[in-house]
């Protein structure tokens, strides 16, 4: 396999499963449905990167900044100090764009995101930006063609890979099996996340699944995670939590 520069997803088990981590300077898709914690893989990754010190940016389709911080630090993530030493933002594409069209989010004026949006506020991100988190892309897919769609995010994710920008697509699975999954032609790597009965417990499980990851040695086994409020952390069979990677 290719020797690749890895940044840590902040998960430490998933990170030896994916041979040290995200690959450096290239767009990954995660997928999911409600409740397996797409945020949190973002949130997690952007606390990582913050502790590595790189420079990073959220751009929010859905929750507004405030309740994402006060989600993250629940969850054991502390992201306001690397706010006010300008380490991170988050911005919030609804807020920004209500702002440019004059309009109040207060009003009940239909105010849609498209993938236009993200192109059109990337002239805001700073140029030592290294990291880029999207969530949810699914909101900028609705009422979108499917080749309108596919074009615009291609151009996107081509900016960000020819700006060096290691970044992580979250999208809602609704919308991607609505885009006929066209997301996963266009990114470098995908984890769909997913809950189904584990045949083990006959308990209804989260598990991830990493069917792409370019120059990466990766099983196509489902992997067993929980959300706790530390997080997510991936398991072992039957439930058991692995041994800490030393």
């Amino acid at each position: 396999m290719t020797n690749l520069n890895r940044l840590s997803s902040g998960i430490p088990l998933l990170d030896k499963k994916l041979q040290g981590g995200y690959p450096e300077g290239e767009a990954l898709l995660i997928t999911g449905e409600p409740g397996t914690g797409k945020t949190i893989f973002g949130i997690q990754f952007l606390h990582s990167a913050c502790l590595n010190g790189k420079k990073c940016v959220m751009l929010a389709t859905e929750e507004t900044p405030e309740k994402i911080l006060v989600h993250a630090k629940i969850l054991g993530f502390d992201l306001a100090p690397y706010i006010v030493n300008k380490q991170l933002s988050i911005m919030h594409l609804l807020e920004m764009r209500a702002a440019d069209s004059g309009v109040s989010i207060g009003e009940n004026h239909p105010l849609p995101i498209n993938i236009d949006d993200l192109n059109n506020f990337s002239h805001l991100i700073a140029d030592d930006i290294e990291i880029v988190v999207i969530d949810n892309m699914g909101t900028c897919s609705i009422g979108m063609e499917l080749r309108t769609f596919r074009d615009k995010l291609e151009t996107l994710l081509y900016l960000l890979s020819k700006q060096k920008r290691t970044s992580i697509i979250i999208m809602d699975d609704t919308a991607h099996e609505y885009t006929h999954r066209v997301a996963e032609y266009s990114t470098y790597g995908t984890i769909r996340l997913k809950v189904k009965e584990n045949p083990y417990t006959g308990k209804m499980e989260r598990f991830m699944y990493v069917p792409k990851m370019r120059g990466t040695r990766i099983s196509l086994d489902l992997i067993n995670y929980d959300i706790s409020d530390e997080g997510i952390a991936l398991l072992a069979f039957h439930g058991k939590k692995d041994k800490p990677n030393c």
